[in-house]
């Protein structure tokens, strides 16, 4: 016994060499945000909880701790996200991106302090990111744990990344929130790719060992093929019990590179009709200072007019993040120019074609040294605002009660979708060390 556990010994203490191979680093970045968001007046929405009445502001900092090792084909990547907030409601956090939550089926977050009715007070958060192990074993990779998901290559309309996506008004994209997941990457050769995603995406943000369901997993099978210059995917998934099948390809056609993403879901509830949602697009760096995007986009499940806007974003899909727009066909663009070897400008723009309507979103990138950049920007609808709408007007002439549900939110006057939205606008400052 005592020979056996000498022999043990000794294959943990590592040699020269595997010392030698023994990478780790330690690094992170600060930030922090200025939200402003300005109301219209509207008395119906601020009543219904759709609008503040006043202009608010937010002021919101987070830090990130990001550590990395690696000893030969074993690898560990572990984040640590502290989240500071004053002032302003939840909802400007969730538009800065910093403190995003996502699904988690082991709780690894924590709450500094007890807030509760007090919505206008500091809050103090954390959160473990990412906290995953991976394994190389000649052409297969397993990794097991926290870890971004991320499936297609839409840029503004991501059809295909199903796990916990990213939309368009989140400002700080730059760390996708980690889900706990299992993925499995297969490579043939220097051109194909066959990957086993399993991902918990309940829409609780965090379940106890015994409310653990199946309904919040999503399983993917993705298998891509590189032909000449074009990459062509093909995804087969369950997504919270609906049946999904995607396509993506990714292309180019001399300087443009040339994207398209598309699904088609079967839900699992008799109560909808499969839909699909597609994507297609361009990205053009016209010159070394311009760079010029495109896409259109198409959702059939979205609402056919104005007036079904409001109940449609109150479904379960937009609830859980799935959807965040409205309507049905949309498109999007965006110029970026390095004005100066510092300073980046870029202006974006979404329409929804159907009823005219967009969303401008401007925003500047200023580096003040390598590691630290201020970026000042905005998002404001155009379009016409709801129209006036009288209390009588809500109330149903036949029974002499308040209408309530759908009825109610087709009578409140929305005119357009991005008409609905406030104006808002944020000065970040990051920091990284």
């Amino acid at each position: 016994m005592t020979g056996l556990l000498l022999m043990l010994a000794a294959a943990w203490v590592p040699s020269a060499q595997a010392e030698s191979d023994l990478k780790a680093s330690v690094n992170g970045d600060i930030k922090t945000f200025y939200v402003a968001t300005i109301p219209y007046d509207n008395a119906l929405f601020e009543q219904a909880g759709l609008m503040p009445s006043d202009p608010i502001s937010q002021g919101i900092l987070d830090g990130r701790l990001k550590v990395k090792a690696s000893h030969g084909n074993v690898r560990v990547v572990a984040h640590h996200v502290v989240t500071s907030t004053t002032g302003g409601p939840t909802f400007a956090t969730g538009q800065t991106g910093l403190g995003a939550q996502s699904p988690q089926l082991v709780d690894l977050s924590w709450d500094g302090f007890d807030t509760a009715g007090n919505p206008d007070a500091m809050t103090l958060t954390g959160r473990t990111d990412r906290l995953s192990l991976g394994v190389t074993m000649g052409p297969l990779t397993l990794t097991a744990g926290r870890q971004p998901v991320t499936l297609g290559h839409g840029l503004a309309f991501t059809p295909m990344d199903l796990v916990n996506p990213f939309f368009p008004t989140v400002v700080d994209q730059e760390y996708k929130p980690g889900v706990d997941a299992l993925t499995a990457d297969l490579y043939f050769g220097t051109s194909s790719q066959l990957s086993l995603i399993t991902a918990y995406a309940d829409e609780d943000p965090v379940v106890d060992a015994e409310d653990w369901a199946v309904d919040g997993m999503v399983y993917v099978l993705y298998g891509q093929h590189t032909v000449g210059r074009s990459d062509i995917g093909l995804m087969l998934g369950e997504v919270r019990n609906d049946a999904v099948i995607g396509l993506t390809i990714a292309s180019s056609i001399g300087p443009v590179a040339v994207h398209a993403d598309a699904t088609y879901t079967q839900p699992d509830s008799s109560e909808e009709d499969p839909f699909v949602r597609g994507v297609i697009g361009a990205l053009w760096a016209a010159t070394g200072d311009l760079t010029l995007t495109g896409e259109l986009y198409h959702q059939s499940l979205g609402a056919e007019n104005p007036d079904g806007y409001l109940s449609q974003l109150r479904t379960e899909r937009y609830a859980r993040g799935e959807l965040w727009l409205a309507g049905q066909t949309y498109a999007s663009g965006s110029v970026s120019y390095q004005v100066t070897p510092l300073i980046l400008g870029t202006v974006a723009v979404i329409a929804n074609t159907a009823d005219g309507s967009a969303l401008l979103a401007p925003n500047a990138a200023v580096s003040v040294s390598d590691e630290v950049q201020i970026v000042v920007g905005g998002f404001t609808g155009l379009g016409r605002r709801p129209a006036a709408v009288d209390q009588s007007d809500l109330v149903d002439p036949e029974t002499g009660f308040p209408l309530g549900g759908d009825e109610l939110y087709s009578s409140l006057g929305v005119r357009n979708e991005f008409g609905l939205y406030p104006s808002s606008a944020y000065l970040q400052m990051k920091a990284y060390f």
